[in-house]
């Protein structure tokens, strides 16, 4: 609590500042002033709760000087000292809601039993304005919250006359909403209104804008703006980077959205879509900016991104461990992702299927660590938390950094070769088997595991496949239950006579002769 004494006495401005114990009276600040003129001066920087203050002084008189206070903060409590017992300063006083009169000279017990009093009027009367204040908000926040929906035929609408504040009824004027929706931080609803809403509501007021807003899911601010005949997209652009160098020192991760303008308060839900609408786009703009909403004549043409085989190109590029074309391309699928027709929903199914694809690439490497048993709904979990694509793409790009180092001297044989082994043993008995299926097992092209099988083990994937089936011949020829017949269809061929010659060719004696040497040893 804040105190004024002013007198032109000295000696009674001194001895009442060092013979009272004021911090008992819970006065915390304490400042002085010699006449009315320097005391209304004062005030005006001082900002008194409490104004302990003489009567007759030169210049202009305690009275004087209380009325043009109180006409300012009609807090204020004023006590007035007197040596004069005049009927007519009474009777000011009494007008001016003076809480007390004491007469010089001056007791301190009477001081201090008139500065608790004036204390708990200040207190009673903070209370009484809070609570008006918070069911002013209150009323505010309804109208708000009523006016994103249409107006129902069942319901009359608001009557100026009955709102507890100033709201203009008119069909004439415009009006547009403004979302704001705050995410990644671990404030309450409450708390970020706190921080948030002063500053916002200085900037408005400046700039001669009127509003009525409410909070939704604790991190949404809706605002509903009037005050320009026609607010531009000029003029909501600017509006927008100073709501951003506001909110700038506050440290907090936000998306700013305008809807269009519409007129008359009936009007006020088609606004409010439009901002919804928007505020789905901003999933594709940084944090910390904002949007305009702009009419788009259709929104069903959205981008197939399944058509663009995004998951095998990953997978090829990390199989061959190219960082350099893969951050080329990173760049070129960011660039698609902000320039096509697309819906969140569709880029953070992208997303995770890329992510997946990046930890299925660890065990194709049989590395182990948290990333390669990483389950899908932490993934998940991870890619719901993202606000915008670019968070999306940097959680991408920091699993790849992470994957680059891991496998750069880990053998190729671990890995593509390794399953394309894997897979022709599974399957070198269906007589079907293709390099094509192999290579769209291990999502790479024909071309390119053909070389890099020969690269690696120094023979054609055809002729592994044939030396696989023909070891695979030679040990069921040992076992004189299967007839030769049987065990040509068993490793992959239908033909008998063409499984007979190929195993000529590869052994250099028929499968008959082989099962006689066999028995024979």
């Amino acid at each position: 609590m804040k105190l004024l004494i002013v007198d032109d006495e000295k000696l009674t401005r001194d001895g009442l500042m060092d013979s009272i114990d004021w911090p008992s009276l819970g006065i915390t600040e304490l400042a002085q002033a010699d006449d009315g003129l320097h005391g209304l001066e004062t005030a005006l920087t001082f900002r008194p709760d409490i104004l302990l203050s003489d009567i007759r002084m030169p210049r202009m008189t305690g009275i004087e000087m209380a009325q043009r206070l109180q006409e300012k903060n009609p807090s204020l409590s004023v006590i007035f000292m007197s040596g004069y017992s005049d009927k007519e300063y009474l009777k000011a006083a009494i007008k001016l809601k003076a809480i007390n009169y004491v007469e010089k000279p001056i007791n301190p017990e009477e001081i201090k039993e008139a500065v608790t009093q004036a204390c708990q009027q200040v207190l009673a009367h903070q209370e009484a304005e809070n609570s008006k204040a918070l069911s002013l908000s209150h009323s505010r926040a309804l109208l708000a919250s009523r006016l994103v929906m249409p107006p129902r035929p069942d319901m009359r609408p608001p009557v100026a006359e009955e709102l507890p504040f100033p709201f203009p009824v008119s069909g004439s004027t415009p009006f547009f909403t403004l979302l704001i929706r705050f995410h990644h931080n671990s404030y309450t609803q409450d708390m970020l209104a706190n921080i948030v809403e002063t500053p916002i509501a200085k900037l408005l007021s400046s700039l001669h804008i009127e509003e009525i807003h409410t909070v939704r899911q604790g991190q949404l601010f809706l605002y509903h703006l009037w005050g320009f005949k026609d607010y531009t997209d000029n003029q909501k652009n600017i509006l927008g980077v100073s709501l951003e160098e506001v909110l700038r020192p506050l440290n907090l991760h936000y998306h700013i959205v305008f809807g269009k303008n519409v007129y008359g308060m009936e009007n006020i839900y088609d606004s409010y879509n439009s901002a919804v609408i928007e505020l789905q786009n901003a999933f594709f703009s940084e944090d910390n900016s904002h949007r305009i909403y702009r009419h788009r004549d259709s929104y069903d043409t959205f981008l197939n991104l399944s058509s663009l085989h995004l998951e095998s190109t990953l997978r090829e590029l990390l199989l061959r461990k190219d960082a350099s074309q893969l951050e080329s391309s990173l760049n070129s699928l960011l660039e698609l992702l902000l320039t096509k027709p697309l819906l969140p929903n569709q880029v953070k199914d992208l997303y995770f299927t890329l992510l997946t694809t990046v930890r299925d690439t660890y065990q194709i490497f049989q590395i182990q660590n948290s990333d390669s048993a990483e389950p899908d709904n932490s993934i998940w979990g991870h890619i719901s938390g993202c606000e915008s694509v670019y968070e999306l793409h940097a959680l991408l790009k920091d699993r790849i950094a992470m994957f680059f180092p891991l496998v750069q001297n880990h053998a190729e044989t671990h890995s593509t070769v390794y399953l394309i082994k894997e897979f022709i043993a599974g399957h070198y008995q269906d007589e079907s088997l293709s390099i094509k299926d192999i290579s769209e097992h291990v999502y790479l092209s024909s071309s390119y595991i053909c070389t890099l099988f020969k690269n690696e083990t120094g023979m054609t994937l055809n002729q592994y496949l044939t030396e696989y089936r023909i070891e695979k011949a030679k040990e069921l020829l040992i076992d004189p239950r299967y007839k030769i017949t049987d065990i040509s269809s068993k490793v992959g061929y239908s033909d008998g006579n063409y499984f007979g010659k190929t195993f000529k060719k590869q052994v250099g004696i028929s499968p008959s002769e082989y099962r006689e040497r066999k028995a024979q040893n």
